[in-house]
């Protein structure tokens, strides 16, 4: 099975003040999140388990919902 590219996606990361412990979180699956002390291990964790939920609505003919466009660079400067 090819890579899946889960990376267009909107993940938004921060740190709790409970616990110091960074959350990650992804707009397009609000129930998945990433919890660790460490802030790359967080988002790593929530990207694996967005694959795995992707992989699992596609089996099920469920509708998976499209990442966001991202803009290229020189757009998003205005260069274009």
């Amino acid at each position: 099975m090819a890579t899946i590219d889960v990376s267009g996606y909107s993940y938004f990361v921060e740190r709790r003040a409970s616990d110091k412990r960074w959350v990650a979180t992804v707009a397009e699956y609000p129930e998945l999140s990433g919890v660790s002390r460490i802030h790359n291990r967080a988002l790593n964790d929530l990207q694996t388990a967005v694959r795995a939920e992707i992989v699992r609505r596609y089996r099920a003919g469920e509708p998976i919902p499209t990442a966001p466009r991202r803009p290229g660079l020189l757009r998003s400067l205005g260069l274009d």
